[in-house]
Order: structure tokens, then sequence, then C-alpha cells
């Protein structure tokens, strides 16, 4: 019986460590939205509240912007910014 257990206890922990990825995902899409309309400051408030919510967004977000000591100052709309948030939100934060 305990052998039977072991798959879905594995299926349940990948799915409990992943639940922040698709809503951090989204914040990320809200802050490139605000980016392509030219509006940093919108961008930098929406990552900055994505940040204090969902933890995944906040370790891409201060992972990527660690030099950055007033995170209000992040230059957000950096396409490189942009591009490494993703990645670390979708692979982790090793990266």
């Amino acid at each position: 019986m305990k052998l039977s257990l072991l798959p879905a206890l594995a299926l349940a922990l990948v799915t409990l460590s992943g639940c922040k990825k698709g809503p951090a995902l989204e914040e990320l899409k809200k802050v490139e939205e605000a980016c392509n309309a030219k509006d940093k400051e919108k961008a930098v408030d929406i990552a900055v509240k994505a940040a204090e919510s969902n933890s995944s967004f906040k370790k891409a977000f201060d992972g990527v912007f660690e030099s950055v000591p007033d995170k209000s100052k992040a230059n957000v709309c950096g396409a490189i910014n942009l591009s490494e948030m993703k990645m670390r939100i979708e692979n982790g934060p090793a990266i």
C-alpha cells in the first residue's frame, strides 16, 4: 500500500511547488503591457505589488534587481530584465 501512495505524493508535491508560477507570469504580462504602453511608473508599481503578493515573482524580481536597493527605481521595462525575470519565474531562481 505504501508503494501506491508514492506517485500520488510526488504529483502533489510537484503541483504545490509550481502553484505560483502561473500567477507570477500573469503579473509579468501586466508589467510587459505597461511597458509597451510606455508607462514605466505603472510597470514598476505592478512589479512591486506583485513581489509583495507572489513569492515566485518576488524571487525573480529580487534576483534580477538585487543590486538595486530601492526597488521602486528598478528598470523593469528593460528587455533583458523582462526576459531574465520570465526565465527565473519559469525555471526557478537558480539561473
